[in-house]
C-alpha cells in the first residue's frame, strides 16, 4: 500500500540521517542517559522501586526526547536543505512521512531505555525484577504509539514555523515535569494536573509502573484504564494532527511560503 511504503520509506530515511548525523546523539540519547545516572547515583545504596524508578523515568525521557526532537527538525531540515518541495510533491501525504520519522525517533529512546537498564544492572548491581513482564512489554508499546502520536500533533503546528529548534528546547523539560517521569505529579501544583492528565505519556508511564513495580499505588484507574485513556488520548491526537496537516498543507500550496526559510 502507498502509505505504509511512505511510512517506511520515511523511516529508513530516518534512520540513515541519524546514523549521518552524529550530533543527534547528545539530546536524544546523552542527555537522558546522563540524568538517569545522575538519579541512579543519587538511589546509590537503594534497591526495588526506587532504582527502577529512576530507570524508568530515564527510559520516557530519552522516548519523549526523540520524539520532540524528531517533530521540531524533521521539516525544519528538510526547508534548510532544499529538500521540502520534493516530498511536498510526492503522492504521499506529508502526514504519513512524519509518521515514520516520529515511529524511528521513539523508538531509539526504547533502544536507550534497553542500555539504560544493562548499564544500571552492570555497574550498579541494580534489582530492575519486573513483576509482570507481559503487562510491561503492552504498556511500553502502546506508550510508545501514544508518543509518536503526540509528536505528529506537534510536527503539524511546527510546519508553520521557522522556529522550531526554539520551540522544541522550550517543551522538552515541561513534558518531563508534567508526565511525572521522574517523579510522581502529585507533588505538582494542583492547576498543572488537567494539562498533565491530557497527555497520553502520563497514563503510560502510569501504566508501565503499575506492570514494573511491587505494591505500586498509581492512579485510581488502574493498569487497563490508564491503557485505554493513553489510547483514546493517542487517537485523538493522530485525528486532530490529520486535520491540521491538511489545512496547513492547503495553505502553504496557496500563498507559496512553505519552503520559505
Amino acid at each position: 500500500m502507498p502509505r505504509i511504503r511512505a511510512v517506511t520509506s520515511s523511516f529508513r530515511h530516518q534512520f540513515l540521517q541519524f546514523v549521518a548525523e552524529p550530533q543527534w546523539l547528545i539530546p536524544n540519547v546523552i542527555l537522558p542517559f546522563m540524568i538517569t545516572m545522575v538519579a541512579l547515583i543519587m538511589f546509590s545504596g537503594q534497591q526495588g522501586n526506587f532504582v527502577l524508578y529512576a530507570v524508568l523515568g530515564g527510559g520516557m525521557m530519552s522516548m519523549w526526547g526523540n520524539t520532540l526532537y524528531s517533530s521540531g527538525w524533521s521539516i525544519g531540515s528538510d526547508r534548510f536543505n532544499g529538500t521540502l518541495e520534493q516530498i511536498l510533491v510526492t503522492p504521499s501525504k506529508l502526514v504519513w512521512i512524519i509518521a515514520g520519522r516520529s515511529v524511528w525517533n521513539a523508538l531509539v529512546g526504547i533502544l536507550n531505555g534497553v542500555l539504560i537498564f544493562v548499564i544500571a544492572v552492570s555497574v550498579y548491581d541494580a534489582d530492575l525484577t519486573i513483576r509482570d513482564p507481559m503487562l510491561f512489554f503492552i504498556a511500553f508499546f502502546v506508550t510508545l504509539l501514544s508518543l509518536s502520536m503526540l509528536g505528529m500533533l506537534f510536527c503539524s503546528a511546527f510546519v508553520l514555523t521557522r522556529q522550531a529548534s526554539v520551540l522544541t528546547n522550550g517543551l522538552e523539560y515541561p513534558i518531563y515535569v508534567g508526565t511525572g517521569t521522574m517523579f510522581p505529579i502529585a507533588i505538582l501544583p494542583w492547576w498543572t494536573n488537567p494539562l498533565s492528565l491530557s497527555l497520553g505519556p502520563t497514563w503510560g508511564i502510569d501504566a508501565i509502573r503499575y506492570a514494573a513495580l511491587d505494591n505500586y499505588d498509581g492512579f485510581s484507574t488502574g493498569y487497563w484504564g490508564d491503557v485505554g485513556i493513553m489510547l483514546a488520548l493517542s487517537f485523538f491526537y493522530l485525528a486532530v494532527a490529520f486535520v491540521l496537516f491538511g489545512v496547513v498543507e492547503k495553505k502553504v500550496r496557496v500563498d507559496g511560503s512553505f519552503v520559505r526559510y
